[in-house]
């Protein structure tokens, strides 16, 4: 996950700031973010959040952030799956030039 989690003080309003970026345009939002769990891809979606406007970082409550954690503990079962989506995959290296591509390879 990309956001932070577990601070119940960030909240939208006047007098809170985004200890990212400083922004003051915090609002409440429900977002979705994909989790990779193992090999594979799952999308969590009307996740409860702080978003700033400022730079797009998440926060999350404690119990928002703890039924995360248990969703991914318990494996994300297929048969809950609420919905499917067929996801392109692109190839990084497909797009690297030639006479970079060791460099590219050597960083992985």
């Amino acid at each position: 996950m990309t956001a932070a989690a577990g601070d119940p003080g960030i909240q939208p309003g006047i007098g809170h700031e985004c200890p990212q970026c400083g922004s003051a345009q915090l609002r409440q939002d429900l977002v979705r973010s994909a989790i990779w769990h193992g090999e594979r891809l799952v999308v969590v979606d009307r996740i409860p959040a702080v978003v700033c406007d400022g730079c797009g970082e998440r926060f999350y409550d404690d119990a928002t952030a703890t039924m995360l954690d248990l969703m991914h503990g318990d494996g994300f079962p297929p048969a809950e799956a609420v919905a499917h989506m067929h996801v392109p995959v692109f190839s990084f290296s497909a797009r690297v030039p030639p006479d970079l591509a060791p460099a590219a390879e050597a960083q992985e």
